[in-house]
């Protein structure tokens, strides 16, 4: 049992902000401007915070807490937080290999059990792992530290502790941001986004060591990458250019690339290190001049659509102008006549896909004829399809076999079964794949509840899906969630129940930054659309009734039609 006995330090005032305790850290309130160049290493926008060491005849209690508060200096390897610990600790101490957040409401505490033995208590929110990836908790789950005390020439340092630093969730926040390190789809076609955070005071070069390391291990069969795996990458020279630009130097082993792969490596570069908002206007350049590549060579992400549409009475129809008087517009002739459900069309508005007779049809068609009606899947109560841009209608019936459809616009002979054990005996209820026709969201249920996988889809070079990645799951807060599809690069769009009320709730899901609730929706509302492109949300309910946000609540669109989705 731990004895009562124990120090409290409380994070107050302007030092809350920081999660700091007093005269263990301080932050400056106004620094200098200087127009100099900037050097090698430094980086544009990073905040200041400076971490002090530990005062003379520091408790062991205060050795501690003073520890975790100099988390926020990284400046030469944590020099400051290593003046805590014993010359064998900081010898063998990683503190890169991860960050664990905590609340910034709690009063740091640290529980005395003997004179060398503590027990650091913390509220912990989140766990970063060394390559920058986030993962949230459920909650604030408490978690006991233990940490080790010994005296070195009268003054007490820690001789044992786990590796990686503490920081409250606004420190976090403050030192470090999300990015998005891009890496190339099987096609070499679209820029596939992998989130991570990074400290601002690393910036340039966290940013380049994550392209140089390569992506997250759900995504590393799916993707590839043209940024060489040279150490000289990472420490490429950042200095300020005439018009007050930060400047990156291009590599010289990326300059030496052949053409092709040297326009992928750069885009690779200027859309990662631009994803970082301390980064976000810098211009690559090579011995002083700009270098990038042309709109010819370079290669774009991929953005989810933005025309909406529907199921009407029958057919698929345009939600684009829904005030008009004049009948919808019917955009695929094959399906003109035919009641269906969960109608998608692809993004360049030619293969379409839907449902039938009680979503135990899955239908093939095309907007200009080019793809002939075919019934491409019966057997089975199938989920929403979707549609990639490489040709497949992706689904699967709603008791799981552990298999995915991929249906293939060209015909039959050419569809696929993707296995997805990791869905075997699960009521899958919505899949859907990211613009890029790589990453994949998977909801489905069980009787321990529902469950958000996102997995990334293997294929050859001509984009045929051969098989899916191991998933990671991804944490909404929300109950019995019911819909999920992508609604940018990084973000999802949910609807599911509100654990705490139990009402029904939808909101934004952003894997880096968080979650976005939107305005209450009725209770009977039973589908949700919407992207970050387009200017408005569609929502279905049970009774047929169509409704539309513009994020400040719901209108009911006046028209037949059900199912709205985008393109």
């Amino acid at each position: 049992m731990i004895p009562a006995r124990r120090a409290v330090l409380r994070a107050a005032g302007a030092a809350a902000v920081l999660g700091l305790g007093s005269a263990c850290a301080r932050i400056p309130t106004s620094s200098p401007v200087s127009s100099r160049p900037l050097s090698g290493h430094s980086q544009p926008g990073a905040p200041y915070v400076q971490a002090l060491p530990p005062p003379a005849d520091a408790s062991a209690q205060q050795v501690v807490s003073g520890f975790v508060q100099a988390g926020v200096g990284s400046e030469e390897n944590f020099a400051v937080a290593r003046e805590y610990l014993s010359a064998e600790m900081s010898a063998r101490w990683k503190p890169a290999s991860g960050i664990t957040i905590y609340s910034s409401g709690q009063e740091l505490e640290v529980q005395e059990v003997s004179e060398t033995e503590m027990v650091l208590v913390l509220q912990v929110l989140a766990l970063v792992d060394g390559a920058g990836t986030r993962s949230l908790l459920a909650g604030p789950v408490s978690r006991d530290v233990e940490i080790s005390m010994e005296q070195v020439d009268g003054q007490w340092r820690i001789s044992e502790a786990p590796d990686g630093i503490f920081l409250s969730e606004a420190a976090f926040e403050t030192l470090y941001a999300p990015a998005r390190l891009y890496f190339l789809d099987a096609r070499s076609r679209h820029l596939v986004p992998d989130h991570r955070w990074f400290s601002l005071q690393r910036g340039t070069a966290a940013v380049l060591e994550g392209l140089v390391n390569g992506p997250a291990a759900f995504l590393e069969r799916a993707v590839h990458s043209e940024v060489p795996r040279s150490p000289g990458v990472a420490d490429a020279e950042v200095t300020t250019g005439a018009d007050g630009t930060p400047e990156v130097e291009v590599p010289t082993a990326v300059a030496a690339l052949a053409p092709g792969a040297r326009a992928m490596a750069l885009a690779q570069m200027e859309s990662s290190l631009r994803s970082l908002r301390s980064l976000s206007g810098i211009r690559l350049v090579r011995e002083g001049e700009a270098y990038a590549p042309s709109e010819e060579e370079g290669i774009e992400r991929a953005l989810p659509g933005h025309r909406p549409i529907a199921a009407g009475p029958t057919g698929v129809i345009s939600l684009n102008d829904p005030s008009t008087e004049a009948p919808s517009s019917q955009l695929v002739p094959d399906l003109e006549e035919r009641p269906i459900a969960s109608p998608v069309i692809a993004q360049d508005g030619v293969l379409a896909a839907a449902l039938a007779d009680e979503a135990s049809i899955v239908l093939l068609a095309s907007a200009d004829g080019s793809v002939p009606l075919r019934e491409a899947a019966t057997g089975g109560v199938f989920v929403a399809p979707r549609i990639d841009d490489a040709g497949f209608v992706w689904t699967s019936t709603v008791q799981s076999a552990g298999v995915l459809l991929a249906l293939a616009g060209t015909g039959p002979e050419n569809d696929a079964k993707v296995d997805a054990p990791w869905l075997v005996g699960r009521e899958v209820r919505a899949l859907d794949i990211a613009a890029d026709a790589t990453r994949m969201v998977v909801l489905s249920a069980d009787a321990g509840g529902s469950r958000l996988d996102l997995c990334a889809v293997v294929r050859d070079p001509d984009g045929v899906p051969i098989s899916l990645t191991e998933p990671v799951q991804v944490r909404t807060f929300l109950s019995d969630v019911t819909q999920a599809s992508w609604y940018d690069e990084v973000a999802l769009i949910v609807l599911g129940s509100d654990p705490g009320t139990e009402e029904l709730r939808a909101q934004i899901v952003d894997f880096a930054t968080g979650r976005d609730p939107l305005p209450a929706l009725r209770e009977d509302a039973d589908r949700i659309a919407g992207t970050v492109v387009g200017e408005t949300i569609w929502a279905g309910a049970a009774d047929g009734s169509l409704l539309r946000s513009d994020g400040n609540g719901w209108t009911t669109v006046d028209l037949d039609a059900h199912d709205p989705w985008f393109y």
